[in-house]
C-alpha cells in the first residue's frame, strides 16, 4: 500500500508549528479546489486526500503518532509501538502533489480506487470491532458570508452528496452530524457522518465590500 506524505499534499515542511496548520491548509484548499480545476477528472479525490491529511496534522496526538510511525501510525496503539517503526526511508521521496502530476493513494483512497496501480501485494488488516469508531468527519470549505447569513448548501464526500443547512453565524470548527451517513463498521452498524466546518476568509475585498464591512462593525 502506498506511504502518501501528509506534509508534502500540505505542501509545508515537518517542522511546521501546529499553530499554522489551519493556516496551511486554508491557502493549500483554494489552491486545489475542485471547482478550480473542472477539467481534471482527479481533482476532487486530490482534495479529499488533502483534507485526510488535515484531518491528521491538526489533530496534535495523531501528527505526534504519523510523525513517530509513519504510514503504520494508524497501528500503534494495537501493536504498542512495536513492529511499527520505520527504516528504509520514504518510498515516495519524489512524491509532488499537484493538479497535474501523479501522487500516490493512501488507504483512504484504496476503498475508492482499489488497487490499482499499487503494485506488490495487499495488505488486510483487521481490527477488533470494539475499536472501531462510531463516527468519521469530513471537513468542508465554506465562504465567510455563508457563515455569516447562512444558506443551503450541497456537500460531496467520500460517502456521498449530502445538501445541508448553514445557520447563519457559523464559527470555524463548527459540526453537523448526520446520523448514519458515514458508511459502517466492520459489523454492519452504520456511523454518523460529522460534518465540520472551515471558513475561507477573502483575501481580497473591493473598496465597496470594505464600506459596507466598516459600517457593520460599527454597528
Amino acid at each position: 500500500m502506498a506511504f502518501i506524505d501528509y506534509y508534502k499534499v500540505m505542501g509545508i515542511p515537518k517542522d511546521t508549528p501546529q499553530k499554522d496548520i489551519r493556516a496551511a491548509y486554508r491557502k493549500r484548499s483554494k489552491q486545489f479546489h475542485p471547482d478550480l480545476h473542472p477539467d481534471d477528472p482527479k481533482a476532487k479525490a486530490k482534495f479529499q486526500m488533502l483534507n485526510e491529511a488535515y484531518e491528521v496534522l491538526n489533530d496534535p496526538e495523531k501528527r505526534a503518532k504519523y510523525d513517530q510511525y509513519g504510514e503504520n501510525w494508524k497501528q500503534a496503539d494495537q501493536f504498542g509501538g512495536f513492529g511499527a517503526g520505520g527504516g528504509g526511508g520514504n518510498p515516495f521521496e519524489g512524491f509532488s502533489f499537484n493538479m497535474n502530476g501523479e501522487g500516490g493513494m493512501s488507504d483512504f483512497f484504496q476503498q475508492i480506487f482499489g488497487s490499482m496501480g499499487m503494485g506488490g501485494t495487499r495488505r488486510t488488516r483487521t481490527r477488533r470491532a470494539s475499536t472501531e469508531p462510531s463516527e468519521v468527519e469530513a471537513r468542508v470549505a465554506i465562504d465567510v458570508w455563508t457563515a455569516l447569513l447562512g444558506g443551503e448548501l450541497i456537500v460531496s464526500t467520500t460517502y456521498g452528496k449530502f445538501k445541508i443547512k448553514v445557520a447563519s453565524g457559523t464559527q470555524p470548527g463548527k459540526k453537523v452530524r448526520l446520523k448514519g451517513k458515514g458508511g459502517t463498521k466492520s459489523d454492519g452498524t452504520p456511523k454518523d457522518l460529522i460534518i465540520v466546518f472551515d471558513v475561507t476568509i477573502p483575501a481580497n475585498l473591493s473598496d465597496q465590500q470594505k464600506v459596507l464591512l466598516e459600517q457593520v462593525r460599527r454597528g
